[in-house]
């Protein structure tokens, strides 16, 4: 049974291997993403996150899991818009 082994990541959500390995590939990304985004001014960090292939990458995870926006504005700020309303 999956289940059995399930991980939690912070925040206490409990993944299975699938989502896990969404996470692990989103933290990594993040990790990209912030010395690329930190000096940039809002509008162009609209613009990178509209044009940059990393960006659609993270974009692309937060569609599939939008229980990671949080995390996601944590690391690089309101970049992106929030899934959940």
């Amino acid at each position: 049974m999956m289940d059995q082994f399930a991980t939690k990541a912070s925040g206490g959500i409990k993944m299975n291997e699938n989502e896990n390995t969404y996470h692990l590939e989103l933290m990594r990304l993040l990790q990209e993403a912030k010395p690329l985004t930190e000096p940039l001014f809002p509008d162009q960090q609209k613009e990178w996150a509209a044009e940059s292939p990393l960006a659609q990458e993270i974009s692309a995870i937060l569609v599939k899991h939008p229980e990671y926006y949080d995390e996601i504005r944590a690391h690089v700020g309101e970049i992106f818009a929030n899934p959940n309303g």
